[in-house]
């Protein structure tokens, strides 16, 4: 007969499955989700389950389940692309398909009053009513059609076209991947709420085993297909900016670390630089690689200067080169030249990724900012290139500050991650 597995956003059941986990599902997981523990039966959901016989019934059972926060889910869906403004531009474009195959049936169909009531139901759907139905839906925990509640007088005609059985579209929902109902549903109910994949009856009938990594083996089954299921590489010109990167990803945004992959130098032993990243970003844009690829590029004259050279090709839709963003603190900087010490805008003059690491690191034992030494001229974009002093120091210090901030949470909240927070937000709406 099989055994079925439900996945609830805020304790609603959004996707039901037999005997397997829906794998795109569990793209929004990780195996650091996984939670393995002691519960009542009578504590199972009684949306999927039923309100049970006798709520204080002692019965224990050992369930195993995928557990996220809704806002978290929601950032990673939206590193995937499934941001809410893909959600309504696939609800509309496949409200247009389905008219357009309405009036396909009307052109040869003699008789189109079995299906005018759905035509004129779907002229008159909009997202937003869809929005509000769905919601009502999911807050006031009404159950799906499976309970005949949807054939009930009084409720809204897009309530009940939501809870109506529909072979074609979860929810009605006019879309092909169900990750994009799961992210409007993300979006209806608290961030702080939680998105749970429970797979307990699915290893107690013995589909997978206790131990089983369910969510690595569902997602590496996906990554040759669709770039949205694989990791998204994070170029950068050199092994520092990937390393510190990579610690402020892990520190900062622990729940999207392992969406993204950076390129190892070290390992590879690439030379670095802002042009050599250029001939790195024309060579995986010309492999055809499908995983979202992001270049993260200095905010200096070197960066900018180079980068004029991608402007001769067209970069595929999943290759996206971008600058570090300016920064408020660069706008009035101390700068040292021939006339000596002076305060000016180093956005796009000499923004390499030392500066990006806090006011806190940047100051001296004196609480003076380390300055910019201004170096090369460009010709072509007639500035000078700066470079910070002090990058030994500078390296330290932010390693220290990582150090404090991973053994205390308070730590953590003090320190100035403005400019790393600014690359990463950057990188994560590279593709929106």
């Amino acid at each position: 007969m099989g055994s079925y597995t439900d996945l609830t956003v805020a304790g609603y059941p959004i996707i039901e499955s037999k005997s397997e986990v829906v794998p795109e599902a569990m793209t929004i997981f990780r195996e650091t989700d996984r939670r393995v523990f002691t519960r009542r039966v009578a504590e199972r959901n009684d949306l999927v389950w039923g309100v049970p016989e006798d709520p204080n019934d002692t019965e224990t059972e050992t369930a195993i389940e995928y557990s996220c926060e809704t806002g978290n889910v929601i950032d990673r869906l939206n590193v995937m692309g499934f941001t809410i403004d893909r959600v309504r531009e696939e609800f509309e474009l496949g409200r247009q398909a389905e008219l357009a195959k309405y009036e396909s049936w009307a052109e040869t169909d003699t008789d189109s009053q079995w299906f005018a009531n759905d035509w004129n139901f779907v002229k008159g759907l909009t997202f937003d009513s869809y929005t509000r139905a769905f919601r009502k839906v999911i807050t006031e925990r009404i159950r799906p059609s499976r309970f005949d509640i949807h054939k009930e007088s009084g409720l809204e005609p897009v309530v009940k076209y939501i809870l109506e059985e529909n072979e074609d579209y979860l929810f009605g929902f006019f879309g092909e991947d169900i990750r994009l109902v799961l992210r409007l549903a993300c979006d209806l109910v608290p961030r702080e709420s939680r998105v749970v994949q429970d797979i307990t009856e699915l290893v107690h009938a013995g589909y997978y085993r206790e131990e089983e990594p369910v969510c690595e083996i569902a997602t590496r089954a996906l990554t040759a297909g669709h770039p949205e299921n694989s990791p998204r590489i994070i170029l950068t010109e050199g092994s520092t900016d990937a390393a510190i990167l990579r610690e402020a990803l892990a520190l900062l945004y622990p729940h999207l670390f392992e969406y993204y992959s950076f390129l190892d130098f070290n390992s590879s032993r690439s030379p670095g630089g802002a042009g050599y990243l250029v001939s790195i970003v024309k060579a995986f844009a010309g492999a055809g690689i499908t995983n979202r690829i992001v270049a993260l590029f200095d905010n200096d004259t070197a960066a900018h200067d180079a980068v004029r050279a991608l402007g001769t090709i067209s970069l595929p839709p999943n290759v996206v080169a971008l600058h570090y963003p300016d920064l408020e603190l660069l706008r009035a900087y101390p700068t040292l030249g021939p006339g000596g010490l002076a305060s000016l805008d180093v956005n796009g003059l000499a923004g390499s990724i030392e500066l990006y690491l806090g006011d806190d690191v940047l100051r001296d034992s004196y609480g003076s900012l380390s300055p910019v030494q201004w170096k090369g001229y460009s010709e072509t974009l007639k500035q000078y290139q700066g470079e910070v002093l002090e990058k030994a120091r500078i390296h330290s210090a932010f390693n220290a500050k990582v150090a404090r901030c991973k053994d205390d949470p308070q730590a953590l909240m003090a320190a100035d991650w403005v400019g790393l927070k600014s690359i990463l937000e950057r990188v994560f709406c590279a593709f929106e």
